[in-house]
């Protein structure tokens, strides 16, 4: 599962880098978290981070030298090559953070060392006055606003306010803190004070789990570690390690009909996992809708349920039946009985077995079928076909 962490989050970026020493390790793994968010982490900000890595090793740059060289630093972020599904791409890309944000982040960084000498310094500081306090970590984070705010920081990449969730910042001291697969390196605060880094994803999970509901702020932050406290009161923000997971890796999805609750390491102890999934159905339109339509109209005093556009992974089937005698039908409608649509269902059945364990009927609802090809998805896959324009001289003695 630690692998598994580092290849689906900007920890694995920030360990790739060989740092010059304490104080440029602070800034990179700093940055690192900050440009963390809106972003696909696995398909766009690690390859684009690990690009930036390996640019600076192949010229012999640290990124403490960017900090203190703004032409250099653009030069960098405009022109090192980083590899994605689409090919090679150039240059630092996100959907909210500029170049011009990236050069001012330095300049708060710049500053930073010129007054303090190092990060840890102003934190370290800040820390020790508020060690007595309930929550000494709340204290840190209003320095550390305050010292971005005090050196010209702006969104989207530093914090101009306490009171809002302030995951960047919440994730960047857990790396700094705890032990393997984190870094480890200020041994100056005590794992018990950390704060979890919530999110949407974190949120959705200690909801549908533990039936926990809090809000996306400060006080949301508070009440999701003081429950984690509960269960590791020396290390709570070790449990951001698991459940950040489930979201990321998508085994909770926001949807939660396209959740994957079989791989989820939780699922005997969340609630939601235990809980029968109802989608969101959404009609179907054009021909396939209204040959539904109709076959609804004729056989409707047999249904029990009905779930269209029914998610499975990736993909969706036409429908999902629930019979009053008990019997489910997994759907795909066509006009006329084709290899396609065989091959679909088949791979939906298989889909929805993978999901939820449990075997399922296949069926195609089409306009026309031939003989040959209908009988044979009876006999050698067990798919139940059901033609329209049979229907009406059939209704009376045929049974779904």
């Amino acid at each position: 599962m630690k692998d598994v962490y580092l290849i689906s989050s900007a920890l694995g970026p920030v360990r790739l880098y060989a740092a010059a020493d304490i104080v440029d390790k602070e800034f990179w793994t700093l940055f690192c978290a900050l440009v963390d968010f809106q972003i696909p982490v696995q398909r766009v900000l690690n390859p684009m981070l690990t690009g930036l890595v390996e640019y600076m090793e192949r010229n012999g740059l640290k990124f403490i030298d960017l900090i203190f060289d703004k032409e250099l630093a653009e030069k960098v972020f405009n022109t090192f090559s980083w590899s994605s599904k689409r090919g090679v791409r150039r240059g630092f890309t996100h959907r909210f953070v500029k170049i011009v944000d990236l050069i001012l982040l330095l300049n708060i960084f710049k500053r930073i060392i010129e007054e303090y000498g190092s990060l840890n310094a102003p934190i370290k500081e800040a820390y020790s006055k508020a060690i007595n306090e309930v929550e000494p970590m709340e204290h840190v984070f209003k320095e550390v606003v305050s010292l971005f705010a005090h050196y010209g920081g702006k969104p989207p990449l530093t914090p101009v306010r306490f009171g809002s969730a302030l995951k960047r910042l919440a994730l960047f001291t857990r790396w700094m803190v705890r032990p393997y697969p984190d870094l480890g390196l200020w041994n100056f605060i005590d794992k018990k004070h950390l704060v979890i880094s919530l999110d949407e994803g974190l949120r959705r999970i200690l909801l549908r789990a533990f039936s926990m509901n809090v809000s996306m702020n400060w006080r949301g932050v508070l009440k999701a570690t003081r429950f984690l406290r509960k269960i590791n009161p020396s290390d709570p923000a070790k449990y951001d390690y698991l459940l950040s997971r489930l979201s990321i890796m998508k085994y909770c999805a926001k949807e939660h009909a396209r959740s994957r609750c079989y791989l989820c390491p939780i699922a005997k102890v969340c609630v939601s996992a235990n809980v029968p999934i109802v989608p969101k159905s959404k009609p179907l339109t054009g021909r396939e809708g209204k040959i539904f339509e109709r076959f609804l109209e004729i056989y409707g005093n047999i249904i029990d349920s009905v779930s269209t556009e029914y998610p499975l992974d990736n993909y969706s089937t036409d429908a999902l039946i629930h019979m009053v005698n008990c019997n489910n039908y997994i759907v795909e409608v066509e006009y006329e009985l084709n290899y396609v649509a065989i091959g679909q269902v088949i791979t939906y059945r298989y889909l929805y077995f993978k999901k939820h364990k449990k075997h399922i009927k296949p069926m195609i609802i089409c306009m026309k079928s031939s003989k040959d090809l209908e009988e044979a998805c009876k006999l050698e896959q067990g798919i139940e076909v059901v033609t329209i324009e049979n229907l009406s001289n059939e209704i009376s003695g045929r049974r779904v």
